[in-house]
């Protein structure tokens, strides 16, 4: 059975071209909530993602207090799902090579989701360390995990009869899962120049997977950065409207615990 988990204080989003940061309210200290993004080449090294988080605490010097509960959010790094079993009998390194550039120095991480699949990817072992050096109660998650999470527990969403492709913006990144019978089978992450790359992209997963359903996913009171395509060939069915990052996670906590 899974337990509780509070959402977490911090929310320390990576992508390619970004360091995001989401500090949560708190009412008995008085804190407010606080989020920037800074701007960066090469995020996934150490030197960049130290300099993103050493200006925001010279921005907001309660980015110093102790937290609890630190989540670093990783955005459009690779992934690939697959079943649990696989992690379990020692085959992951085997697969995840095929799939994944398994750089030196790289550290290969799975996220459980929901049944028996996990979302494998890598990170800078680096990166890891640096980030543990300024909270040491640190936590990391892949947002598709997330989001996968979170579309389970939809029943209007997801079931044995279902098949459906879901979309989701975050800034320049479009995330997309496919889902078949409530199972995971798809999970790709593509970058966003304009809207033309938005059309391409969501046209050739529609037309490769051919599923029943294409959903939009809102997450709380994001604002999409672009307007999903209008083709003949491709059309937005229906849209999920999820609550806000910082629920997600400590919702897909609490599925794991």
């Amino acid at each position: 059975m899974s337990t509780q988990t509070n959402p977490p204080e911090l929310i320390i989003s990576l992508s390619r071209d970004k360091v995001r940061l989401q500090l949560m309210e708190d009412p008995t200290s008085g804190r407010a909530p606080w989020e920037s993004v800074f701007p960066v080449y090469n995020t996934f090294l150490e030197d960049q993602v130290a300099h993103a988080l050493d200006t925001a605490m010279m921005q907001n010097p309660s980015l110093m207090e102790l937290f609890q509960n630190v989540e670093v959010l990783v955005i459009d790094r690779p992934n690939i799902c697959i079943p649990e079993y696989y992690k379990n009998n020692g085959m992951l390194q085997g697969i995840a090579g095929r799939y994944l550039r398994l750089r030196a120095g790289d550290t290969l991480t799975t996220d459980h989701t929901s049944g028996d699949t996990v979302i494998a990817y890598t990170l800078p072992t680096d990166t890891i360390n640096v980030l543990r050096e300024y909270y040491a109660t640190v936590g990391q998650v892949h947002l598709t995990s997330v989001l996968w999470s979170a579309i389970n527990l939809q029943d209007n969403a997801v079931s044995k009869e279902s098949a459906g492709l879901f979309f989701y913006l975050s800034g320049n990144t479009l995330l997309v899962l496919g889902e078949t019978a409530g199972k995971l089978t798809f999970s790709k992450n593509f970058y966003i120049q304009d809207q033309s790359d938005l059309a391409y992209y969501a046209v050739a997963c529609s037309r490769l997977l051919k599923l029943k359903e294409n959903w939009l996913v809102v997450i709380g009171d994001e604002a999409p950065p672009f307007d999903m395509p209008r083709v003949p060939d491709f059309a937005i069915d229906r849209q999920l409207k999820l609550p806000a990052l910082h629920t997600l996670i400590a919702s897909h906590r609490s599925c794991e615990s």
